[in-house]
């Protein structure tokens, strides 16, 4: 009976490998914000103002790069111009926990379809307990049951590793594969080796964004459980008091990451909303932590309404 019960565990251990945690929180829970998901911006004539800030941010991007140790990966993306600033954005580098978006994209595309309800309840086994990284389910007892709604709250408030192999198995790994070529994102591999690329993410965050990819409801209710997380000292950081940041991170050795979608204090949503990605490969989490810091607000100071309205 043991070997029964540790067989199963080991596997699903080999194949979380690259799944690394993230470490406990270093600044407390935010509130999250109750704002509707709303379609990505029309198509408008493009601003120069804009792009002249998207091309001064991507000149910015190599400074803070050559400013910080490691190997850097970053896309912001403006949905208003359709235009990029970015580095190394279509190297592969450790998804780790951002995969966890993956997973929350299938499930609420699938209730989307009327094939799952989020009501519907999941069990927790003995083989998907992972004690291992981030999360808080690993000290439940087995045979606990929750919603498929809850299952992907621990999954994303939390970074729960246990709820990842949960809902891996509820929607199955070629579902989620599926969904990542719906999507777009091609370079990506959800379960082993576990990379991606900044684009990647970025494409991800999108669908997540876009109410026609789900639903108005659907989505809104994906961005409000990433808003607010118990981990918010990357990205959310530096940005001014009331600045809302749907967003994921991801931690594996020394590759840490960070990817979300900020909706600037006092704008609307549709017309000033932008996307950040960031990946430092190769230092230490505090210097991969201020990289991302820097990131995030050289973009904030791009794209925020104040510099087009002088």
């Amino acid at each position: 009976m043991l070997l029964a019960i540790a067989l199963p565990s080991c596997l699903v251990v080999a194949a979380l490998f690259l799944r690394g945690g993230e470490g406990p929180a270093e600044t407390a829970k935010v509130a999250a914000a109750d704002r509707p998901a709303t379609a990505e911006a029309p198509k408008l004539p493009t601003d120069p103002e804009r792009v002249r800030a998207l091309g001064e941010l991507e000149e910015r991007l190599g400074d803070i790069s050559r400013a910080h140790a490691g190997t850097h990966g970053v896309v912001v993306f403006d949905p208003l111009s359709g235009q990029s600033a970015s580095l190394n954005a279509d190297r592969r580098f450790v998804a780790a926990s951002l995969s966890k978006l993956y997973a929350l994209l299938t499930l609420y595309s699938a209730v989307s379809r009327d094939e799952v309800d989020l009501e519907d309840e999941i069990t927790m086994r003995a083989s998907d307990v992972w004690a291992e990284g981030t999360g808080v389910l690993y000290g439940y007892p087995v045979g606990t049951t929750m919603t498929l709604r809850e299952c992907a709250t621990f999954l994303i408030e939390e970074s729960d590793n246990t709820a990842e192999v949960m809902l891996n198995r509820y929607l199955g790994e070629e579902e989620i594969e599926a969904e990542l070529r719906r999507v777009g994102a091609r370079s990506t591999s959800y379960w082993v080796p576990n990379t991606t690329t900044p684009n990647d993410v970025r494409l991800v965050l999108k669908a997540i964004a876009d109410p026609s990819h789900t639903s108005p409801e659907l989505s809104a209710e994906m961005l409000e459980i990433m808003t607010g997380t118990a981990f918010e000292d990357r990205l959310p950081e530096p940005l001014p008091e009331g600045t809302r940041v749907a967003h994921k991170i991801g931690s594996w050795e020394t590759t840490f990451s960070d990817a979300g979608i900020v909706f600037p204090e006092g704008t609307d949503d549709t017309d000033q909303r932008y996307y950040v990605v960031v990946f430092s490969e190769g230092a230490p989490e505090g210097v991969a932590r201020e990289t991302m810091q820097d990131v995030s607000l050289e973009a904030y100071h791009a794209l925020t309404p104040p510099r087009f309205g002088d």
